[in-house]
């Protein structure tokens, strides 16, 4: 029998499956965008809230993993150049807050990897983290394979200096 929103109980168990299974990857792509566990939460529910309106849509879960990944980048993409966000700053902007933290991470690679500017940050993220290949990351993020490789290997030489820096 369906629900008030047209779902049938298999729909709300696959949607709850879908959710369990990823969470932890949509959380960790809006953080890599977001840097902060509050806007990445807002992040995180809003894309689980897309999914469900268009749950029916979608099959099998390598089809679940690529949409979760795109429309949490975009979702974060179009947070970022809102014109709210340009003017307000979160509390964790104000005081410095280990950003390792909301992701269960103490090392410092991750510090590092989460210091790299937005281009390179979510490309390791993706391919380090995520284990998303350059191929899976162009189609995402809708930008070339090349693109994708040099920008993974700029992060990697930015990654290099920071930790030299750090162990200095």
């Amino acid at each position: 029998m369906p629900s008030k929103d047209g779902k049938d109980n298999s729909g709300q168990q696959e949607f709850r499956r879908i959710f369990e299974e990823y969470k932890k990857l949509v959380y960790s792509v809006a953080y890599s965008f977001m840097k902060n566990s509050q806007d990445a939460n807002d992040v995180m529910q809003d894309v689980f809230f897309k999914l469900y309106e268009c749950i029916d849509e979608l099959t099998g879960d390598d089809a679940y993993r690529k949409w979760l990944i795109s429309v949490t980048a975009n979702t974060c993409k179009n947070y970022l150049r809102s014109s709210w966000r340009s003017k307000v700053f979160s509390l964790e902007e104000a005081k410095e807050v280990s950003c390792e933290a909301d992701l269960g991470e103490e090392s410092d690679l991750f510090t590092a990897v989460m210091r790299l500017p937005e281009k390179e940050r979510v490309l390791i993220h993706l391919y380090y983290y995520e284990g998303c290949n350059v191929k899976e990351i162009s189609d995402i993020l809708k930008i070339n394979e090349s693109t994708v490789r040099v920008r993974i290997m700029r992060g990697r030489e930015k990654l290099k200096k920071l930790l030299k820096e750090e162990s200095v």
